[in-house]
């Protein structure tokens, strides 16, 4: 079969799941990504023919597609800032919302590293997951040493073998759990950031079975009683860990902006490319 009719084969394999423009590009996207050629060369050349072994590399791949397994696991890796990060089972997905949220800190990032007198500079990332912010800030910023640090197990395996070429030093990676004190030995921090689970269980209905039934629900929800919990224990890190005239950096909620940025003192709600409140930063 032709690179073209692998692309359309899974396509239409995926529009129980997708919208047709969806299940097209998720296809086009797989296809391309497991025979690692580049995404145009199902327009320029549709007719190349895929040898046998790869053919049944893509026949398993679409029947974990259709099967309702997301995209970035069948590859094993999603692309977050540039870099390619490893993902699977037991991991979250980078989200567009957090690439953002990088992007917004990595420019406050250029100005604190401009006024700070500190001969080291120190970023934190709490809940770190896949490491893609912390291996993000570790890339864009060689000279600063970045930590990063979660509770699970499965997240911190990935974290920790992230195969990201770096001019600098990697990221320090360690297993904290956030509603206990900070570990011990940790510097004070100019930057901190995080992207802690804020879902509430009554906002699953809403979302799609690709996500409920395969990306942890530790990384994602909260109890609709208490689903601030994180944040109160996040601000209670940064009181401890975040250097006089350093700043946090945080995802949220969007129906939960104001409600969350009234746990910190001097917080500002910020929208995200949809117009939601999605993140709020604190200058300490």
């Amino acid at each position: 079969m032709t690179l073209k009719g692998h692309i359309d084969a899974m396509a239409a394999s995926l529009e129980a799941l997708y919208p047709e423009q969806e299940a097209r590009a998720i296809a086009v996207r797989t296809v391309t990504g497991l025979l690692s050629v580049p995404e145009y060369k199902h327009l320029s050349e549709p007719d190349t023919e895929v040898d046998a072994a790869k053919a049944a590399l893509l026949g398993d791949a679409a029947k974990r597609l259709a099967a309702g397994e997301p995209m970035q696991y069948v590859l094993g890796y999603s692309w977050f800032a540039g870099l390619r990060i490893r993902v699977g089972s037991g991991v979250l997905i980078p989200r567009p919302e957090t690439e953002q949220l990088y992007e917004l800190a990595a420019q406050d990032c250029d100005n604190l590293m401009a006024a700070s007198e500190d001969d080291t500079f120190n970023i934190l990332d709490i809940c770190t997951g896949s490491g893609a912010l912390a291996y993000a800030f570790a890339s864009e910023f060689p000279e600063a040493h970045v930590y990063g640090c979660d509770v699970s197990d499965d997240a911190l395996r990935y974290a920790c073998r992230q195969r990201v070429k770096l001019q600098g030093a990697r990221p320090v990676i360690f297993k904290a759990d956030v509603f206990q004190a900070p570990p011990a030995g940790l510097p004070k921090f100019d930057l901190i950031v995080s992207n802690p689970p804020y879902v509430r269980l009554c906002e699953k209905a809403a979302m799609r079975t690709n996500v409920l039934d395969w990306e942890p629900s530790l990384a994602l929800f909260v109890p609709d009683d208490d689903p601030l919990m994180f944040y109160r224990a996040i601000a209670m890190w940064a009181d401890a860990l975040l250097k006089d005239n350093g700043s946090l950096w945080l995802e949220i909620n969007e129906a939960l902006g104001e409600q969350t940025a009234d746990l910190f003192t001097g917080a500002a709600v910020i929208k995200d490319i949809n117009g939601k409140d999605r993140f709020i930063v604190v200058k300490k």
